[in-house]
């Protein structure tokens, strides 16, 4: 039986990239796959004054490990009981 509470420790920042294209984006989650990386990606709106709109930009974080939010916690404790060997 896996002990919740040693899973709920969220792994450290290595780095934060600020990405432009979706392109961009998926050849970093690659190499983080194959370094056996933890991401945690955004997409967020910027104005863009020369197309007089909004632009679609992503942040990439790089963490040491998988990050965990709190409420897929929750749901792993709310769910059925391990059985234990």
């Amino acid at each position: 039986m896996t002990d919740l509470d040693e899973t709920t420790v969220q792994p450290d920042l290595i780095a934060t990239h600020y990405l432009t294209s979706i392109d961009e984006v998926t050849e970093h989650l690659r190499a983080a796959n194959q370094l056996g990386l933890g991401v945690r990606v955004r997409s967020y709106l910027e104005s863009d004054e020369e197309v007089d709109g909004l632009i679609e930009r992503w942040e990439v974080e790089l963490l040491t490990g998988s990050p965990v939010h709190e409420g897929e916690v929750a749901e792993a404790e709310d769910g059925p009981a391990a059985t234990e060997e």
